[in-house]
């Protein structure tokens, strides 16, 4: 692959359907149901407001072919300003060829620039592959579970 065609930036509202169909993928991968409308309006409202995070994009020739989604978080064990990776995905017909690493190193590059003092993540059961990716940036694991409780409020709030 050559070098100069790979680039990654930080996202504008022109990624948008780029950005959909990426997510739409890595949902899929971890079972996760949801329809395309409010993937997109999820997607918008992060566009909309800076505030709450950002996405990157990862071009190969400019064609997109990653996405990362970064949520800002306070968190008290990071001392305040942090960040959330909660969704990073290569398209499947472009992996396993140094793409990962580089549109990792990206993000995390991104989220220090913004001020964040830490960078959490979690990996799904059904994709240990990508464990040896995060140790070797330096991601240390924590004795922890993941638990999440479903609530019926405003969708976007």
């Amino acid at each position: 692959m050559n070098e100069s065609l790979v680039r990654t930036c930080v996202a504008t509202a022109d990624h948008l359907g780029d950005i959909v169909r990426l997510l739409a993928i890595q949902l899929s991968e971890h079972r996760i149901d949801l329809d395309s409308g409010r993937l997109e309006t999820a997607v918008r409202g992060v566009l909309e407001d800076p505030a709450r995070g950002f996405f990157m994009v990862l071009q190969v020739d400019a064609r997109t072919v990653g996405a990362a989604y970064v949520s800002f978080i306070w968190a008290l064990e990071h001392g305040g300003h942090s960040a959330w990776l909660e969704e990073i995905l290569i398209d499947p017909a472009c992996r396993e060829c140094g793409l990962g690493t580089r549109f990792l190193q990206a993000v995390m590059t991104e989220c220090a620039a913004r001020g964040c003092a830490a960078l959490d993540l979690e990996i799904d059961a059904g994709h240990e592959r990508v464990r040896s990716l995060y140790r070797r940036h330096g991601f240390e694991e924590l004795p922890r579970r993941r638990l999440v409780r479903r609530l019926a409020g405003p969708a976007g709030a």
